[in-house]
Protein backbone atom coordinates (compact mmCIF):
# COMPACT_ATOMS: atom_id res chain seq x y z
CA UNK A 1 0.00 0.00 0.00
CA UNK A 2 1.45 3.31 -1.02
CA UNK A 3 1.80 5.72 1.84
CA UNK A 4 -0.32 8.90 1.93
CA UNK A 5 0.33 12.18 -0.23
CA UNK A 6 2.15 14.74 1.80
CA UNK A 7 0.31 17.97 0.85
CA UNK A 8 1.83 21.45 1.24
CA UNK A 9 -0.30 24.01 3.18
CA UNK A 10 0.44 27.67 2.63
CA UNK A 11 0.92 30.20 6.16
CA UNK A 12 -2.37 30.01 7.83
CA UNK A 13 -3.34 34.08 8.06
CA UNK A 14 -3.03 35.32 11.60
CA UNK A 15 -6.39 37.58 12.57
CA UNK A 16 -5.64 39.59 15.06
CA UNK A 17 -7.87 39.80 18.19
CA UNK A 18 -8.84 43.10 18.34
CA UNK A 19 -11.98 44.35 20.47
CA UNK A 20 -15.19 44.88 17.82
CA UNK A 21 -15.91 48.76 17.75
CA UNK A 22 -18.99 50.16 18.60
CA UNK A 23 -21.70 51.13 16.05
CA UNK A 24 -21.56 54.62 14.86
CA UNK A 25 -24.74 56.01 15.86
CA UNK A 26 -27.38 57.13 13.26
CA UNK A 27 -28.50 59.96 14.55
CA UNK A 28 -27.77 63.21 12.91
CA UNK A 29 -25.35 65.05 14.73
CA UNK A 30 -27.51 68.11 15.88
CA UNK A 31 -29.98 65.58 17.22
CA UNK A 32 -27.06 63.31 19.06
CA UNK A 33 -25.69 67.54 20.57
CA UNK A 34 -29.79 67.59 22.00
CA UNK A 35 -29.29 64.07 23.54
CA UNK A 36 -26.18 64.94 24.71
CA UNK A 37 -27.21 67.72 26.84
CA UNK A 38 -30.63 66.12 28.17
CA UNK A 39 -28.39 63.81 29.32
CA UNK A 40 -25.67 65.71 30.89
CA UNK A 41 -27.95 68.21 32.69
CA UNK A 42 -30.00 64.78 33.87
CA UNK A 43 -26.64 62.61 35.27
CA UNK A 44 -25.63 65.14 37.13
CA UNK A 45 -28.93 66.55 38.61
CA UNK A 46 -29.43 62.64 39.83
CA UNK A 47 -26.37 61.84 41.04
CA UNK A 48 -26.34 64.74 43.26
CA UNK A 49 -29.83 63.56 44.40
CA UNK A 50 -28.60 60.22 44.89
CA UNK A 51 -25.19 61.59 46.97
CA UNK A 52 -27.54 63.40 49.26
CA UNK A 53 -27.65 60.45 51.45
CA UNK A 54 -23.97 59.73 51.49
CA UNK A 55 -22.85 63.15 51.69
CA UNK A 56 -23.35 66.23 53.74
CA UNK A 57 -24.08 68.80 51.05
CA UNK A 58 -24.43 71.69 53.45
CA UNK A 59 -20.95 72.27 53.86
CA UNK A 60 -20.84 73.52 50.45
CA UNK A 61 -23.92 75.39 50.94
CA UNK A 62 -22.41 76.92 53.76
CA UNK A 63 -19.43 79.04 52.22
CA UNK A 64 -21.29 79.97 48.96
CA UNK A 65 -22.66 82.97 48.37
CA UNK A 66 -26.20 83.22 48.95
CA UNK A 67 -28.80 83.23 46.39
CA UNK A 68 -31.45 85.43 46.38
CA UNK A 69 -34.85 83.25 45.64
CA UNK A 70 -36.10 86.50 43.39
CA UNK A 71 -32.59 85.97 41.22
CA UNK A 72 -33.25 84.30 37.92
CA UNK A 73 -30.48 85.73 35.97
CA UNK A 74 -28.15 83.71 38.19
CA UNK A 75 -29.39 80.03 37.65
CA UNK A 76 -29.93 80.79 33.87
CA UNK A 77 -26.68 82.53 33.38
CA UNK A 78 -24.98 78.72 34.74
CA UNK A 79 -27.56 76.82 32.86
CA UNK A 80 -26.23 79.01 29.35
CA UNK A 81 -22.92 78.80 30.57
CA UNK A 82 -22.95 74.98 30.58
CA UNK A 83 -24.87 74.52 27.23
CA UNK A 84 -22.29 76.60 25.47
CA UNK A 85 -19.32 74.62 27.09
CA UNK A 86 -20.97 70.88 26.17
CA UNK A 87 -21.63 72.50 22.82
CA UNK A 88 -17.81 73.18 22.35
CA UNK A 89 -16.48 70.06 23.97
CA UNK A 90 -19.24 68.65 20.55
CA UNK A 91 -17.99 70.97 17.92
CA UNK A 92 -14.52 70.39 18.99
CA UNK A 93 -15.20 66.81 18.14
CA UNK A 94 -14.05 65.30 21.18
CA UNK A 95 -14.31 61.58 22.86
CA UNK A 96 -14.99 60.45 25.91
CA UNK A 97 -11.17 60.56 26.92
CA UNK A 98 -10.67 64.16 25.76
CA UNK A 99 -13.92 65.58 27.27
CA UNK A 100 -12.61 63.76 30.75
CA UNK A 101 -9.21 64.71 30.24
CA UNK A 102 -10.15 68.61 29.92
CA UNK A 103 -13.41 68.36 32.67
CA UNK A 104 -10.28 67.10 35.14
CA UNK A 105 -8.23 69.92 33.97
CA UNK A 106 -11.07 72.27 34.21
CA UNK A 107 -12.53 71.33 37.80
CA UNK A 108 -9.79 70.32 39.93
CA UNK A 109 -8.39 73.77 40.74
CA UNK A 110 -11.70 74.54 42.61
CA UNK A 111 -11.63 71.28 44.22
CA UNK A 112 -8.36 72.01 45.68
CA UNK A 113 -9.11 75.66 47.05
CA UNK A 114 -12.39 73.70 48.73
CA UNK A 115 -9.91 71.04 50.19
CA UNK A 116 -7.27 73.25 50.95
CA UNK A 117 -8.58 76.20 52.22
CA UNK A 118 -12.10 75.89 53.17
CA UNK A 119 -12.31 72.62 55.23
CA UNK A 120 -14.68 70.92 52.68
CA UNK A 121 -14.19 67.19 53.20
CA UNK A 122 -11.92 65.10 50.14
CA UNK A 123 -15.00 62.74 49.47
CA UNK A 124 -17.44 66.28 48.92
CA UNK A 125 -14.92 67.48 47.26
CA UNK A 126 -13.74 64.03 45.05
CA UNK A 127 -17.64 63.99 44.18
CA UNK A 128 -18.04 67.40 42.51
CA UNK A 129 -15.54 66.80 40.38
CA UNK A 130 -16.45 63.05 39.41
CA UNK A 131 -20.01 63.94 38.80
CA UNK A 132 -18.78 66.48 36.52
CA UNK A 133 -16.41 63.85 34.50
CA UNK A 134 -19.67 61.07 34.71
CA UNK A 135 -21.91 63.82 33.46
CA UNK A 136 -20.34 64.58 30.03
CA UNK A 137 -18.10 61.63 29.22
CA UNK A 138 -20.81 58.55 29.42
CA UNK A 139 -23.11 60.37 26.95
CA UNK A 140 -20.14 61.18 25.14
CA UNK A 141 -18.82 57.90 25.34
CA UNK A 142 -22.56 56.51 23.83
CA UNK A 143 -22.77 59.06 21.69
CA UNK A 144 -19.39 59.52 19.66
CA UNK A 145 -16.98 56.77 18.56
CA UNK A 146 -13.41 57.09 19.91
CA UNK A 147 -11.20 59.25 18.28
CA UNK A 148 -8.32 57.86 16.45
CA UNK A 149 -5.40 59.42 18.41
CA UNK A 150 -7.20 57.64 21.40
CA UNK A 151 -7.75 54.36 19.51
CA UNK A 152 -4.73 52.20 20.29
CA UNK A 153 -5.47 49.98 17.10
CA UNK A 154 -5.89 52.96 14.92
CA UNK A 155 -3.31 53.87 12.59
CA UNK A 156 -1.18 56.95 13.89
CA UNK A 157 1.49 58.73 12.20
CA UNK A 158 3.79 57.88 15.62
CA UNK A 159 1.91 55.46 16.83
CA UNK A 160 4.51 53.60 18.79
CA UNK A 161 5.33 56.86 20.64
CA UNK A 162 1.17 57.31 21.61
CA UNK A 163 1.60 54.09 22.89
CA UNK A 164 5.03 53.77 24.46
CA UNK A 165 4.41 53.03 28.14
CA UNK A 166 8.05 55.23 28.98
CA UNK A 167 7.15 58.09 26.73
CA UNK A 168 3.39 58.37 28.72
CA UNK A 169 4.36 58.11 32.37
CA UNK A 170 7.46 59.91 31.79
CA UNK A 171 5.59 62.81 30.81
CA UNK A 172 2.68 62.30 33.29
CA UNK A 173 5.59 62.44 35.68
CA UNK A 174 7.37 65.40 34.32
CA UNK A 175 3.36 67.66 33.88
CA UNK A 176 3.06 66.55 37.73
CA UNK A 177 5.94 68.08 38.62
CA UNK A 178 5.45 71.44 36.60
CA UNK A 179 2.36 71.60 38.93
CA UNK A 180 3.81 70.47 42.36
CA UNK A 181 6.63 72.84 41.22
CA UNK A 182 4.27 76.13 40.56
CA UNK A 183 1.78 75.49 43.84
CA UNK A 184 4.13 74.17 46.13
CA UNK A 185 6.51 77.50 45.70
CA UNK A 186 3.63 79.77 45.38
CA UNK A 187 2.49 77.96 48.78
CA UNK A 188 5.93 78.32 50.32
CA UNK A 189 6.67 81.66 49.64
CA UNK A 190 3.37 83.02 51.08
CA UNK A 191 2.43 84.62 47.73
CA UNK A 192 -0.39 82.45 47.39
CA UNK A 193 -2.22 82.49 50.70
CA UNK A 194 -1.82 86.05 51.00
CA UNK A 195 -3.67 86.78 48.09
CA UNK A 196 -6.48 84.21 48.69
CA UNK A 197 -6.59 85.84 52.26
CA UNK A 198 -7.10 89.32 50.46
CA UNK A 199 -9.49 88.63 48.01
CA UNK A 200 -11.51 85.78 49.33
CA UNK A 201 -13.27 84.97 53.11
CA UNK A 202 -11.03 82.18 53.95
CA UNK A 203 -11.35 80.48 57.08
CA UNK A 204 -8.14 78.73 57.72
CA UNK A 205 -4.55 78.25 55.98
CA UNK A 206 -3.66 75.91 58.07
CA UNK A 207 -3.56 73.12 55.80
CA UNK A 208 -1.80 75.13 53.12
CA UNK A 209 1.10 75.39 55.71
CA UNK A 210 0.99 71.84 56.25
CA UNK A 211 1.26 71.06 52.37
CA UNK A 212 3.85 69.30 51.22
CA UNK A 213 5.53 68.73 47.85
CA UNK A 214 5.01 64.87 48.29
CA UNK A 215 0.83 65.31 49.67
CA UNK A 216 0.66 68.07 46.71
CA UNK A 217 2.14 66.00 44.12
CA UNK A 218 -0.65 62.78 44.58
CA UNK A 219 -3.69 65.66 44.55
CA UNK A 220 -2.74 67.17 41.92
CA UNK A 221 -1.34 64.05 40.02
CA UNK A 222 -4.38 63.60 38.37
CA UNK A 223 -3.73 66.57 36.67
CA UNK A 224 -0.56 65.90 35.26
CA UNK A 225 -2.56 62.83 33.70
CA UNK A 226 -5.17 64.64 32.05
CA UNK A 227 -2.75 67.25 30.78
CA UNK A 228 -0.81 64.69 29.19
CA UNK A 229 -3.68 63.06 27.74
CA UNK A 230 -5.22 66.72 26.52
CA UNK A 231 -2.24 68.24 25.56
CA UNK A 232 0.45 66.09 24.28
CA UNK A 233 -1.00 62.93 22.87
CA UNK A 234 -2.83 65.03 19.83
CA UNK A 235 0.28 66.59 19.18
CA UNK A 236 2.47 63.94 18.64
CA UNK A 237 -0.90 62.28 16.83
CA UNK A 238 -0.65 65.28 14.73
CA UNK A 239 3.27 64.81 13.58
CA UNK A 240 3.73 63.90 10.27
CA UNK A 241 5.24 60.07 10.27
CA UNK A 242 8.90 59.97 9.20
CA UNK A 243 10.18 60.94 5.37
CA UNK A 244 7.06 63.59 5.49
CA UNK A 245 6.80 66.87 5.41
CA UNK A 246 4.13 69.36 6.57
CA UNK A 247 2.18 70.93 3.76
CA UNK A 248 2.90 74.16 3.19
CA UNK A 249 0.82 76.91 1.14
CA UNK A 250 2.48 78.51 -2.01
CA UNK A 251 2.49 82.23 -0.52
CA UNK A 252 2.17 85.26 -2.62
CA UNK A 253 2.55 88.94 -1.08
CA UNK A 254 0.85 90.30 -4.22
CA UNK A 255 -2.08 88.80 -4.13
CA UNK A 256 -2.55 87.42 -0.54
CA UNK A 257 -5.18 89.11 1.77
CA UNK A 258 -4.31 89.87 5.50
CA UNK A 259 -5.56 86.43 7.44
CA UNK A 260 -3.25 84.89 4.72
CA UNK A 261 -0.69 87.28 5.48
CA UNK A 262 -0.93 86.86 9.48
CA UNK A 263 -1.01 83.46 8.49
CA UNK A 264 2.08 83.00 6.85
CA UNK A 265 3.84 85.54 9.38
CA UNK A 266 2.88 84.18 12.53
CA UNK A 267 1.50 80.64 11.69
CA UNK A 268 4.23 79.03 10.46
CA UNK A 269 4.68 76.60 13.15
CA UNK A 270 4.84 72.32 12.04
CA UNK A 271 1.47 70.28 12.42
CA UNK A 272 2.95 69.32 16.13
CA UNK A 273 3.16 72.63 17.21
CA UNK A 274 0.48 73.87 16.18
CA UNK A 275 -1.53 70.76 17.52
CA UNK A 276 -0.06 72.11 20.39
CA UNK A 277 -0.64 75.40 20.51
CA UNK A 278 -4.31 74.81 19.77
CA UNK A 279 -4.87 72.68 22.53
CA UNK A 280 -3.02 74.73 25.29
CA UNK A 281 -5.20 77.60 24.13
CA UNK A 282 -8.42 75.33 24.69
CA UNK A 283 -7.69 74.02 28.48
CA UNK A 284 -6.98 77.39 29.32
CA UNK A 285 -9.79 79.32 27.88
CA UNK A 286 -11.79 76.13 29.61
CA UNK A 287 -9.68 76.88 32.71
CA UNK A 288 -10.18 80.16 33.51
CA UNK A 289 -13.96 80.40 32.86
CA UNK A 290 -14.66 77.77 34.68
CA UNK A 291 -12.25 78.48 37.74
CA UNK A 292 -13.48 81.98 37.86
CA UNK A 293 -17.33 81.40 37.91
CA UNK A 294 -17.09 78.50 40.62
CA UNK A 295 -14.69 80.41 42.71
CA UNK A 296 -16.61 83.62 41.97
CA UNK A 297 -19.84 81.95 43.80
CA UNK A 298 -17.53 81.58 47.10
CA UNK A 299 -18.12 83.64 50.11
CA UNK A 300 -16.24 86.91 50.34
CA UNK A 301 -14.67 85.95 46.97
CA UNK A 302 -13.81 88.68 44.20
CA UNK A 303 -13.56 88.72 40.23
CA UNK A 304 -10.11 89.85 40.88
CA UNK A 305 -9.12 86.84 43.18
CA UNK A 306 -10.70 84.42 41.60
CA UNK A 307 -9.15 85.34 38.14
CA UNK A 308 -6.02 85.14 40.00
CA UNK A 309 -5.94 82.11 41.55
CA UNK A 310 -6.93 80.39 38.31
CA UNK A 311 -3.93 82.13 36.83
CA UNK A 312 -2.11 79.60 38.65
CA UNK A 313 -3.39 76.82 36.77
CA UNK A 314 -2.94 78.41 33.85
CA UNK A 315 0.67 78.97 34.19
CA UNK A 316 1.38 75.67 35.31
CA UNK A 317 -0.95 74.43 32.00
CA UNK A 318 1.42 76.58 29.76
CA UNK A 319 4.33 75.77 30.98
CA UNK A 320 3.89 72.27 30.29
CA UNK A 321 2.92 73.08 26.71
CA UNK A 322 5.91 75.27 26.38
CA UNK A 323 8.43 72.40 27.67
CA UNK A 324 6.31 69.62 24.97
CA UNK A 325 7.58 72.00 22.32
CA UNK A 326 11.19 70.99 22.87
CA UNK A 327 10.27 67.36 24.45
CA UNK A 328 8.75 66.98 20.87
CA UNK A 329 11.35 67.42 19.37
CA UNK A 330 13.49 65.44 21.12
CA UNK A 331 11.10 62.16 20.96
CA UNK A 332 9.54 63.02 17.65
Amino acid sequence: MAPPALLDRTSPNVVPDRARPLRPSRLPSHLRLVVLIVSNLGLQAALWTAAADYLDLHELGSISKATDPDDVTTPLWRLVYKLIVVWLGWKLNYDFIDITALTIITNLPYAYLLTTYYEITHLTASFSVLSEIIAIALPTYLLRPRSAINNHNAPVPNRYLLNSFQVTSSNRLLATGVYVAVLYSALKTGVLNKFLVTNFDIPTVERAYEETWLTLAWKVFIAGVATQTFLLNPSIGATPAPGDVTPVEDFNAATADLPQTLKHNFWFFSRRTRALIRQTFIATAFLLANTVRKCYSLNGSSPVGAAGYAGYWVLANVICAAWWVWVGDVEV
